[in-house]
């Protein structure tokens, strides 16, 4: 287990933090029916491929409408989506409904519970991974009633905070802003805002890891080399934050330089693809037109591809883009 999702499990210990998730962030219509005094963490461990154990990810159940609904909250701190996601968590449910049956904790219906998959992402990217297993399979007539059908909430902070919608004062709203602060003075924002709302609720303990993952992950992933006297609560830290000049756009600019770099390296290979078609046709047909020469520089990566194909039995070099 990494220490960011370390930090963040620490973090989503607390019921208050994951209650204000529900009720803030997911907010759907069940939620109204919980009674979140019944809100409990329950042992999450459990054995994934070659038994590694995922640690990182937490199971909360609670009370809904007469009975227990359980919660498994999915951490994912990758720069970007994960395009099995829909199929890891197929198996993640499985292996927890393995556990209930062991445990033999049934509804009192004797049925299993129901499960609410969510999976948490902060990347700057955007996530575009599908939601549904089922649309990982593909499609077999008379099969349909036979394919997995499985679909996981997805809480994509940085498209959460662009949508808005959020509520303010919310504890999952702040850890959002504090991890997607671009400068400055929002994270100063942040940081204030989260101690008004701490104060006097009496969550010192709760305080406490918003404090470490503030000072132990945060700062050093977004001010490398920065180094901060040692600090108890978020009222030092702000203090400390006042006093130091601290460029958080860091983590801005390596994901920009990333993608720069990915942007180069996909338009190297639709040149190479524009120079291995212009050699075939120089095979095929002979010396090519400048009107030819540049076609093939503006062209698509679809339009290369099919070009590419239709050379293999094209009778003439007007044919290869005709049949296009």
């Amino acid at each position: 287990m990494s220490r960011h999702d370390s930090a963040y499990r620490s973090l989503f210990s607390h019921s208050a933090m994951m209650a204000e998730l529900l009720q803030g962030v997911v907010r759907q219509e069940w939620i109204a029916q919980v009674d979140f005094s019944t809100l409990e963490r329950v042992n999450g461990e459990h054995v994934a491929r070659g038994g590694k154990r995922r640690v990182s990810d937490m199971v909360w159940r609670v009370r809904g409408a007469g009975d227990w609904v359980y919660v498994y909250l999915l951490l994912e701190f990758q720069s970007r989506s994960d395009p099995a996601m829909a199929l890891r968590m197929l198996t993640y449910l499985g292996l927890l409904y393995e556990e209930i049956r062991r445990q033999q904790r049934p509804l009192l219906s004797g049925r299993l519970p129901p499960v609410l998959p969510i999976v948490l992402y902060n990347g700057l990217a955007r996530w575009n991974a599908v939601q549904q297993v089922s649309e990982l399979i593909a499609p077999a007539v008379g099969l349909e009633t036979y394919i997995p059908a499985l679909r996981y909430l997805l809480l994509d902070e940085g498209a959460l905070l662009e949508g808005g919608s959020l509520p303010a004062g919310n504890l999952a709203t702040l850890l959002f802003q504090l991890e997607h602060a671009a400068d400055e003075e929002t994270m100063r924002q942040a940081v204030q805002a989260l101690i008004m709302r701490l104060q006097g609720t009496g969550l010192d303990e709760l305080e406490r890891a918003f404090t470490a993952w503030l000072v132990e992950i945060l700062l050093p992933e977004r001010a490398p080399g920065v180094s901060i006297p040692r600090v108890g609560n978020l009222q030092e830290f702000n203090a400390v934050m006042t006093a130091e000049k601290i460029d958080w756009s860091l983590r801005w600019k390596q994901v920009g330089r990333e993608e720069g770099l990915q942007e180069g390296h996909d338009r190297g290979l639709h040149q190479g693809k524009a120079q291995l078609l212009q050699q075939l046709l120089i095979r095929r047909f002979g010396p090519l037109p400048d009107v030819v020469r540049r076609r093939l520089a503006e062209a698509s990566d679809g339009e290369l591809e099919t070009w590419a194909l239709n050379v293999l039995d094209a009778p003439s070099l007007e044919a290869v883009f005709r049949q296009s």
